[in-house]
């Protein structure tokens, strides 16, 4: 029998014993801490700062938010994920004080915004809080957005885009729900024509300077310089290439400006990976087919006016809209000229027979003018805005090609072996709507259409209209606009489902 010391010892034993095991077996989001979400205003109404307790933050996976939507809307919830890398990268836990800070994007303007967010763990478990953010009008230099004139409303079937990043010359990018209510804006830098969302942040190119300027979702900027001082701007559009962005720059060279007709690849610190010379490649081209090719490619002169470029990672290949001339394929490694798209009354065609010799002949539909925002479809179709704007700068005497009374969405089925193209969708609004400079069109879900007219009446309105390919619009939104000001390009963005690496 035991002493009565004895036994009162091994109670105490397996009483510290049975503790220290359910301590063990309590999951990492027990054990996390987490108490009350303080929260405090950010940049702007769109954006609040979050922050709370965290106890060990080499057992955090990801914190996910979803954003409620407001009475009447129908745009699908916010729901953005951050994972521990980007957390980590932006020093969110602070390690002395065992707390985690972070921004909530993607909030309405004025109005009490309700919030669950959800702390996952590397063990599955996970925390769940509600939050209610109570935000004010939003004041900035993107008002023209707040208020658009609804010609059509969203109803509550899909049209197959949710959110919106227009790309715009007045602040960064703006995004836009599918029920025309403004969900974030910046307030720096002055214009967002040549933007891109990237893993874990905006990136901006400077239009008057080598700088590429990371916007963080809070509305941080930092800012980096091109390692390569020839590059003057950026100008048009950027967009994700192989292993970096794909930039459209303007250059000095020898004294002499290279407009518009050089793109390069570029990281996210400024650093120059691969570069594409469009007057180098023609002159090659063209000598090689017996063409004499200095009245095509002038230096100096903005003969090609890069406006849209994409990475095509189907064949390794690039699409470069030249808005003087045509769609250029080219091959990403060589640089090799594939096949030329446009329109065959321009000067390119007319007195080139080394182009010629390169062109798709269309079989079916128009031909591309002065056309603008190429991607590329999940079954491998071309699709652009496509403008009907003649050249603007031709040498004189030259052919400029068509001028169109309208511009529509188009979308290409080619042929490289046959070497043919046929316009398979495009939309013409019975051929009433005519903006012959910037504008987009992209697919959002299969058969559903973003369409941007940038610069109608006389550079003065423009729209934004999703349409299906049966022609039946599901929302139409109205802005006034000088020149491509308001919208230079809008594009599908999934704020429904984002994930921050």
């Amino acid at each position: 029998m035991k002493s009565p010391t004895t036994l009162l010892l091994w109670i105490l034993m397996t009483v510290l014993l049975s503790a220290c095991g359910s301590d063990d077996d309590r999951s990492q989001a027990e054990r996390a801490g987490i108490g009350a979400i303080d929260q405090s205003a950010g940049a702007t109404p769109f954006v609040a700062q979050l922050s709370y307790a965290l106890d060990n933050f080499a057992h955090l996976d990801s914190v996910h938010y979803t954003i409620a939507g407001r009475p009447g809307s129908h745009s699908r919830p916010v729901a953005v994920t951050y994972d521990h890398a980007w957390l980590g990268r932006r020093a969110a836990w602070d390690a002395s004080g065992k707390r985690i800070a972070l921004p909530v994007f993607g909030l309405y303007a004025n109005h009490r915004n309700e919030l669950t967010l959800t702390t996952r763990f590397r063990d599955g478990s996970t925390h769940v809080a509600r939050v209610a953010l109570a935000t004010g009008p939003y004041t900035g230099p993107a008002t023209v957005y707040a208020t658009p004139e609804v010609r059509t409303a969203r109803g509550a079937a899909s049209p197959g885009v949710e959110y919106m990043l227009i790309k715009n010359g007045v602040t960064t990018p703006v995004i836009l729900d599918s029920d025309g209510q403004m969900r974030w804006a910046g307030n720096t830098p002055g214009s967002s024509f040549s933007s891109v969302l990237g893993d874990d942040a905006f990136y901006v190119g400077d239009q008057l300077a080598p700088l590429l300027h990371q916007v963080d979702v809070d509305g941080t900027v930092r800012s980096s310089r091109l390692d390569d001082p020839r590059f003057t701007n950026f100008h048009h559009e950027l967009a994700r290439g192989k292993t970096g962005f794909l930039a459209e720059l303007d250059a000095v060279v020898g004294g002499v400006r290279l407009v518009e007709s050089i793109l390069a690849e570029i990281d996210i610190s400024g650093r120059v990976l691969k570069e594409w010379d469009l007057g180098q490649i023609f002159r090659a081209a063209m000598r090689a087919g017996g063409d004499d090719p200095d009245n095509f490619v002038r230096d100096g002169i903005d003969w090609f006016h890069m406006n849209s470029a994409i990475y095509d990672a189907n064949d390794n290949s690039l699409l470069i809209s030249s808005r003087e001339n045509f769609v250029v394929k080219l091959d990403y490694e060589s640089g090799a000229i594939r096949w030329l798209l446009g329109d065959t009354s321009k000067h390119w065609y007319v007195n080139y027979q080394s182009l010629r010799a390169l062109a798709l002949r269309v079989t079916e539909g128009k031909a591309p003018i002065g056309q603008h925002s190429l991607s590329v479809a999940p079954n491998r179709e071309l699709i652009m805005f496509n403008n009907g704007m003649a050249s603007l700068n031709p040498p004189p005497g030259a052919p400029a090609g068509e001028n169109r009374s309208y511009s529509t969405p188009s979308r290409y089925a080619i042929d490289e072996t046959a070497r043919t193209a046929r316009e398979v969708w495009t939309w013409d609004a019975n051929r009433e709507l005519l903006s012959n400079v910037c504008s987009s069109a992209y697919e959002g879900a299969t058969g559903q259409y973003l369409v941007a007219y940038a610069a109608l009446e006389e550079y003065t309105l423009a729209r934004l209209i999703a349409v299906d390919s049966a022609g039946q619009v599901a929302f139409d939104y109205a802005y006034p606009t000088t020149a491509c000001n308001t919208v230079f390009i809008a594009q599908p963005l999934r704020l429904e489902d984002l994930r921050l690496h």
